[in-house]
């Protein structure tokens, strides 16, 4: 949800020079506007619509992590020219839990700032392994957490605790992604999801809730070749 389009560097490496690739930052991240207005769904579902719109882009693939994930989903929902979604490390339902966990963030941030914003929503976030090899990567993003304007993440978590998204309207391939450590949006929830989905696989890969930060590789290993066996499936038809 704080993450901005540089934060998925390291995954975006591995689809260089086999799509044409397109990256922006949602509403409230990074350099795009922040109004202060809660950032619903459909704000970021009419968001992209309008990019994509305006580049004239078709076959498209979406691929979206965490709250991304969300926006990928709903666009593919209503938008029925999409080829194929990448949902990752996410959600279609906001559950009582959950909600109960972002609003824990939001409270922190309200009493006491954003650092003690970012060390409640920590554990959630990440897996072991970053914890024990990688702390220079949470480190990096606690010192960042300052930055963001107080408006922008009341508004954030504000619109994640919104809107159900009818899955089993999306007609296209989904293949849904969870960290097997992730502790925000369970593996369950996705097993859940996999129900609805008219056309979706699972894939549990070994990494917390920010799979594609954590472990950039999951692109190449896990997503890249289902891309292609969707993109060959289009070939042949």
């Amino acid at each position: 949800m704080f993450a901005d389009l540089t934060s998925f560097d390291g995954a975006a490496f591995y689809l260089k020079d086999k799509f044409q690739l397109l990256r922006y930052d949602c509403r409230g991240q990074g350099k795009s506007s922040k109004p202060d207005v809660v950032y619903s769904l459909e704000d970021h579902v009419l968001d992209l619509k309008e990019i994509l719109n305006e580049l004239k882009l078709t076959n498209i693939i979406l691929v979206g992590l965490s709250n991304g994930g969300r926006i990928v989903l709903e666009y593919a929902r209503r938008f029925k020219k999409v080829h194929a979604v990448v949902a990752c490390d996410t959600y279609d339902k906001p559950s009582p839990l959950l909600k109960a966990k972002l609003i824990s963030w939001l409270r922190a941030h309200e009493e006491s700032g954003p650092l003690h914003r970012f060390d409640i929503a920590t554990p959630w976030i990440w897996g072991e392994e970053v914890f024990s090899l990688k702390s220079e990567l949470i480190l990096s993003y606690r010192d960042k957490a300052g930055l963001t304007l107080d408006h922008v993440v009341k508004n954030l978590i504000l619109g994640a605790l919104e809107t159900d998204i009818e899955i089993s309207e999306i007609d296209c391939p989904v293949l849904l992604v969870a960290g097997d450590e992730d502790l925000l949006t369970p593996v369950f929830y996705h097993e859940a999801m996999l129900l609805k989905l008219k056309l979706g696989e699972l894939a549990i890969v070994k990494s917390g809730h920010a799979s594609l930060i954590e472990k950039p590789t999951i692109m190449d290993k896990t997503i890249l070749p289902w891309l292609f066996k969707q993109t060959n499936k289009q070939v042949r038809e």
